[in-house]
Formats: C-alpha cells, sequence, structure tokens
C-alpha cells in the first residue's frame, strides 16, 4: 500500500457504506461515498455491494487523478465527488444516493422547502431541486454546484440526492434524516395540510448559520 493511503480511512469509509445498505440508502448498483484527506480521494467501487466491500476494493486516486490503490473500477460517478470537493474548503466527504422518497422529490422536481418542523429549518433549511444532468458525466455536479455553496444536501432531478460535509458520518446522517423528513412529509400530505411553525420561530432558526 502507498504509504500515503489511510487504512483508517478506508475502514470509515467501509462502516458507513455497510450502515446505509443496512439502513436501505443504497443497492449494489446505486450509491457511492468518498472522502478527501490529504490530497487523495477514496471512493467506493462500481457495481458492488456495500456489504461485501473489502479494503483491496476501495479506489483511491492522487491530485492527478491517477488511481494509486484498489483492485476495483471507481464508481461511474467519480467525476461528481472530484468536483464537489472544489466547490467548498470545509467538505471532506460527499455521498450520493437514491433512498425512494428522497428520489421521489427530485423525480417529481419537488423540493423540501417547509416551514412546518423547526428541526428540518435548523438542519438544511430547504432542500433545493438541481437541474436534471445525464448521470455519470460532469453537467450533474455542474448543475448542483450553485446549490451546494451555501446547502449541504441538494435533490438531483430524476436521480437521486447528493449531501456532503465535514466528516462521512455527518454527511450519513443528513441523507437518513432528510430521507426521514421526506417520508414523514408524504405521510402528513395523506393526513392533511402541514401547519407551519410561527413566524417568529422561522425567522429566529434561519438567521443561524448551517453546520458545515
Amino acid at each position: 500500500m502507498h504509504n500515503s493511503i489511510s487504512q483508517e480511512i478506508i475502514n470509515e469509509l467501509i462502516y458507513i457504506a455497510k450502515q446505509m445498505e443496512e439502513m436501505k440508502l443504497v443497492n449494489v448498483l446505486e450509491g457511492n461515498l468518498s472522502i478527501h484527506d490529504k490530497g487523495l480521494m477514496y471512493i467506493t467501487p462500481a457495481a458492488t455491494r456495500k456489504s461485501t466491500l473489502e479494503p483491496e476494493m476501495i479506489a483511491v486516486f492522487d491530485a492527478d487523478d491517477n488511481q494509486i490503490y484498489g483492485n476495483k473500477r471507481a464508481s461511474s460517478e467519480k467525476v461528481m465527488h472530484q468536483v464537489a470537493y472544489t466547490i467548498r474548503g470545509d467538505i471532506k466527504a460527499v455521498i450520493h444516493c437514491h433512498p425512494p422518497y428522497l428520489t421521489a422529490h427530485a423525480i417529481c422536481h419537488v423540493p423540501l422547502d417547509y416551514t412546518c418542523h423547526p428541526e428540518i429549518l435548523v438542519q438544511f433549511r430547504d432542500i433545493p431541486v438541481a437541474p436534471y444532468g445525464q448521470p455519470g458525466t460532469r453537467e450533474i455536479i455542474d448543475n448542483a454546484k450553485p446549490l451546494l455553496k451555501n446547502r449541504n444536501v441538494v435533490l438531483l432531478a430524476n436521480h437521486g440526492v447528493l449531501a456532503v460535509g465535514s466528516s462521512l458520518e455527518k454527511t450519513c446522517q443528513r441523507i437518513e434524516t432528510a430521507e426521514k423528513f421526506a417520508q414523514i412529509a408524504s405521510i402528513c400530505r395523506s393526513l392533511g395540510t402541514m401547519q407551519n411553525i410561527p413566524q417568529a420561530e422561522i425567522d429566529r432558526i434561519m438567521a443561524q448559520e448551517i453546520e458545515t
């Protein structure tokens, strides 16, 4: 193994990927996770069930886009991850996946911009929808780039969701939280009209900074 490659980071990537499969947030053909550290990008491989990941399957790329570790081909969305790290200096982890409720919002081009739940406002403000981009191309991340400059989770039209964060654990938590709220919103719509929290509370929350 290359001297600069971190076994700890590889293990973390595998652990979180397996957790996400257990939560049904990813499956064998969908979902990719990466970590950026000390000029290297660690990313899950293409077409590999997350529950079967082994350290040697994780693809590691240097700053010149050379694969310096891993016996499998990187995810087809590698470019999406690489460009995401250039958007903000605080991004250290990226997750793209297709959870059912968030993906339904993405397919219908419906942002999660409700003001009925204080915790969602605190975590996200809202979750906008980026214009459609062809899977596996740079077009996806280019379309999402303006939104990611001040949001940590963005829906990708007709595709899925993209989340970023200062750690992989935090980024995974954002996906899990957003998916749960999308599910709750779906249930609420079947019951009646969602009721907003008081405007003064909305203003107070919106004045706070979003955690990176």
